[in-house]
Parts: structure tokens; C-alpha cells; sequence
């Protein structure tokens, strides 16, 4: 309990650097963009985020490990494209959001939208999520096909949301923002940490830009500057006290008495958080040594234009110091842990803000039965699926539990036949632990397969209640099939576990990181980039 109360109070006193910069004349004009940008009724945004990974003076395979996932990350990109419309009191709203995740070798789109309308009797909540294909390859059966998973926060028929009261939520949420508002106002004229913002020069009367610089020295002292003032800010804790007590008791109070005083004395009392904020200051004067922002620092970037945050970029630089670090943690009395390498991870984005208070088109996906899916649904269905998951009969079990990953096989226990000219339509036994996810992969080296897959046996899963059970017989259909994993002249068939990478695999079977390259040579048909493996995949080892 005491632990649970520490974590609650600490991130509420975190929760200031995230909001304000202070209140000097640069500070407050990013704040009041800030807050004027709360009113809006409509608005463009295109948000656009990046890494950079890399590591020095490592020992070689933690190197290796960190230079293949740089490899990965640091080509890798987040965009975000969102579009927002409301009325002004903000009880109809409309939104949609297209990410897109990019890395070598894979592209992911996550189209999601909003569809509230709280104006009415009836008060309705949609949020729609069109669902990737790597997504949909490990839904139960009887969901891979549906193109949208639809969360209906409006529909307290739930168990989930019974006790919602939407139309009381729906007003505290309109109040609270004016609320937060005051109280962002009335802080930032109590909060100054003393951070330089900089004007930069521009011709445009109309136009403002903006920049902060923090490096690792000043970066902690606005830590513990706003934590402390935080803490000790009467007003800030009751704010909070009152926003959770609220939403508390909008969501249907406490199940339990102990609920109940779980709650209350997540606020502590003078004393204790008195105490509580000496134990968090001796945790920040222990860091005062460890660096945590690297050479760059931490860059923000502002420009606005008509009183309105139209652009926001920045990097952060930060640096883990893997000597510092193990100095920190050693305890007294023990040797010293021998250990040493830095690894920075810089963080860069940018977003654009464009058509405020515009004319905006935003088209909400038709839904049916035969396109869309419950969440909620979805959730009970698949608590069904594993209380009923079927045990395997004696002849196909394993020594292995069904629930644990699927041993790896030898060469003389593969049933792997030799590679075929021609693939074509073919039977497979499913093996304890296989989903149809892993099926797909292993035999069309791509987890889109798996809609094929279960249309291809259509009559079996509804015999089998939509269940992957261990020793069904599916049939693979030619197109796409991959040639069986050839088994002479090799070490073994591998199966990937979580956290393997094809160096930790090539150090486990020949005693060397480096040696990656024969095992990516060997599984080129089924590998479309060496930092890309999933779980529950097979390898060929090669001699």
C-alpha cells in the first residue's frame, strides 16, 4: 500500500513539467498559445516523429545487440496526420487520426476516428479503429476478417460501462476544461523556474518563434524546482484531489469499503508527503552525477502566428552512462560492478498546425456486422476462448505444456520434408502453441496469410468453435506456399523465442555474434530483413 501511495503521489508532482514553462513575458506567450489552442473548433494537425540510436564502448555483444536495433530504429518513423471538428461547447465532436509506422522492412497504418455527439437524449460514443494486418493475424478467428474494431463508450448495457453516468461525465468534461484553464492561469503567475526562453528575430509582425535550451545541469534543476513547488502548492494538490475525487465517484464509487480507502489515502496528509517529497529529493541529489541528457540537450521550438501554436519541433537527447548507472546501484559493501559503454537515444519530432478554425472534412467509416467488431465483444470472446482451450491428446502432446513455446526440434525430429520444386496445397497438423499468426509466417513468411488460411478450412474452425486446437489438420493452399525448410546439412530448426535477435541466435549455436549473416544467408526466403524476426518463427541453422 505504502509503495502504490508513494508511485500516485510522485506522478502527480512529475505531472508539473509537462504543463507549464513559467510566467516571464516569452514563457507566458507559449502559454497563452497554449491555452488559446484549448478553444478551437477545428484545426489540421501533421505530427512527424524519428530516433537515433547508438552506442560506444560497449562490450562487443551487448554492441552488437544495440547496433541491430539501431539498424532497425534508426530508420524508423511515426507520422500522424489528425483532423478535428467541434461546435463550441464541445459536445459534438468529430475526429480522425492516420499513423503511420515505418521501419525497414515494414509499414503500418493505424487509421482511428472519434464519432461523439453528447447534445442529444441520446448520447453517443464511438471510437473506430481500422485494424493493420499484423494486428488482425492474432485476433481470434471469428475477427480476423472484420476490417474495424469499435469501442461503444455510449453503451452502458457493458458490464464495463454500467456504471457510467455519460450525460454527468459529458458536463463534468465540459466544466473541468474551463477549470483547468483558471487553475493553468492562476499557477503559472506562482511558477518561474527561471528557464531562458529565446526569442528569435522574424520579418512577420503577425508571427512568433521561440526556443529552449536545456542541458543535463538545467534539465534537473527544473525537475526538482517543479516537483518541489508542485508538492508544496496548496492549491495544485486540492485541484488534483477534486479531479480524481470526481472522476471517482462519476465511474460509480468504490466496489469495497477497502476501495474506498484504498482511494482516500492515495492523497497523503501533510506529514507523509512531507516525507514522501525528502525521499524523492534524495533520489534526485543522487542523479545530480548520472547523466541523463546528452552533448545536444534537449531543443523545443516554437512558433506562433496569431496568437496560435502553428509549429512545434524539438529533439531530446538523452544518455544513459552504463558506469554511472552501476555506480548508483551497487550496494555498499560489494564489489563494484565492472561494466562501462554509453548509450545515447535522440528523440526528434515535429508537428504542424494548420486550417484553425476551418472548414474540415471528416468521414466517418460505414459500419456493419459484416465490416466491424465489438471491443467489448471481442474481450469476452476471447476470456471464452482460453478457459476452453482443448488439451491435446496423448499421442500429440509433447513433453512441453500447450501454453509454453514450442520446443526445437532436431533435425531427426523435424517433419519438415525436403524443399519442393513446386509448393502446392498442402496438409499440416497443428502443433501445440500454434496460432494461425505463426502458421502463416512459418509457411508464407507473412502473417497476412492467415485470412487464407482460415478460409481455406472454413468448415473446420466452425466445428471447432473458431479454436487453433492442437492436432487439427489444416489444408494450406498453394498460392503463396513457401518450399518446406530443408533439413540436410544442417545444424537444426530453430524456432524463435521473445527478445532473440539473429546475433543472440548465432552466438547461442556457434559461439559467435558475427556469424548472423550465414544464419539471414540460409532463411533469405523467409526473412525480408535481418533485424526483422517474430516470435514463434522457424530458422534454418546452417552447418
Amino acid at each position: 500500500m505504502r509503495t502504490k501511495k508513494r508511485l500516485f503521489t510522485m506522478s502527480l508532482f512529475l505531472a508539473a513539467i509537462l504543463v507549464l514553462t513559467g510566467c516571464t513575458a516569452n514563457q507566458k506567450a507559449i502559454l497563452d498559445a497554449s491555452m488559446k489552442m484549448q478553444n478551437v473548433n477545428s484545426v489540421q494537425q501533421h505530427m512527424t516523429m524519428s530516433m537515433d540510436l547508438k552506442g560506444s564502448g560497449l562490450d562487443p555483444m551487448l554492441q552488437e545487440q544495440v547496433d541491430q536495433m539501431a539498424a532497425m530504429l534508426n530508420g524508423a518513423k511515426i507520422e500522424l496526420d489528425m483532423k478535428t471538428n467541434s461546435n463550441k461547447e464541445k459536445t459534438v465532436l468529430r475526429a480522425q487520426a492516420d499513423m503511420t509506422m515505418s521501419m525497414p522492412g515494414l509499414e503500418m497504418k493505424m487509421p482511428y476516428w472519434i464519432d461523439m455527439d453528447m447534445a442529444g437524449d441520446q448520447p453517443k460514443l464511438l471510437e473506430i479503429f481500422q485494424m493493420p494486418s499484423m494486428a488482425k493475424a492474432s485476433l481470434p478467428a471469428e475477427f480476423m476478417n472484420k476490417e474495424y474494431m469499435v469501442m461503444n463508450l455510449s453503451d452502458t448495457s457493458s458490464s464495463e460501462l454500467s456504471t457510467l453516468d455519460m450525460t454527468k461525465l459529458m458536463d463534468f468534461s465540459v466544466n473541468f476544461q474551463t477549470k483547468w484553464t483558471d487553475f493553468l492561469m492562476g499557477y503559472a503567475a506562482r511558477f518561474n523556474p527561471g528557464i531562458e526562453v529565446v526569442s528569435v528575430p522574424v520579418n512577420d509582425p503577425s508571427t512568433q518563434k521561440y526556443t529552449i535550451h536545456l542541458n543535463d545541469k538545467a534539465f534537473k534543476e527544473l525537475l526538482s524546482y517543479s516537483v518541489n513547488h508542485f508538492a508544496q502548492d496548496e492549491e495544485a494538490q486540492g485541484f488534483i484531489q477534486e479531479y480524481f475525487q470526481t472522476i471517482f465517484e462519476l465511474t460509480g464509487g468504490p466496489a469495497s469499503l477497502e476501495d474506498s480507502m484504498d482511494f482516500d489515502e492515495s492523497f497523503l496528509g501533510p506529514e507523509e508527503s512531507a516525507a514522501v517529497l525528502t525521499e524523492i529529493n534524495a533520489v534526485l541529489e543522487s542523479l545530480k552525477d548520472v547523466t541523463l541528457i546528452g552533448e545536444s540537450g534537449i531543443q523545443l521550438n516554437y512558433t506562433i502566428t496569431d496568437g496560435y501554436i502553428t509549429q512545434n519541433s524539438g529533439s531530446i537527447d538523452l544518455q544513459i552512462d552504463l558506469s554511472q548507472i552501476a555506480g548508483l546501484m551497487n550496494i555498499p559493501g560489494e564489489e563494484a560492478t565492472e561494466i562501462s559503454g554509453v548509450l545515447n537515444l535522440v528523440l526528434n519530432f515535429d508537428s504542424e498546425t494548420s486550417n484553425i478554425n476551418q472548414p474540415i472534412d471528416i468521414r466517418i467509416p460505414e459500419l456493419s456486422p459484416e465490416n466491424s467488431f465489438d471491443y467489448f465483444e471481442f474481450i469476452e470472446a476471447s476470456l471464452s476462448s482460453l478457459e476452453q482451450v482443448t488439451e491435446p491428446t496423448p499421442e500429440q502432446a509433447t513433453s512441453e505444456q500447450p501454453s509454453a513455446p514450442e520446443p526445437v526440434p532436431s533435425v531427426s525430429e523435424s517433419s519438415e520434408e525436403p524443399a519442393a520444386p513446386t509448393p502446392a496445397s498442402t496438409q499440416y497438423t497443428v502443433q501445440p502453441g500454434d496460432t494461425l499468426s505463426t502458421i502463416a509466417l512459418n509457411h508464407y513468411g507473412s502473417y497476412e496469410h492467415h485470412a487464407d488460411i482460415y478460409q481455406a478450412n472454413a468448415a473446420a474452425f466452425k466445428k471447432s468453435n473458431n479454436r487453433v486446437d492442437a492436432g487439427m489438420v489444416l489444408t494450406l493452399p498453394a498460392k503463396g506456399l513457401l518450399a518446406p525448410l530443408s533439413t540436410e546439412n544442417i545444424k537444426q530448426v530453430y524456432t524463435v523465442k521473445s527478445g532473440d535477435t539473429l546475433g543472440t541466435i548465432a552466438k547461442q549455436m556457434y559461439g559467435d555474434g558475427s556469424l548472423y549473416t550465414k544464419i539471414y544467408e540460409a532463411n533469405k526466403e523467409r526473412l525480408k530483413n535481418p533485424n526483422l524476426i517474430f516470435e514463434g518463427q522457424k530458422l534454418v541453422i546452417p552447418n
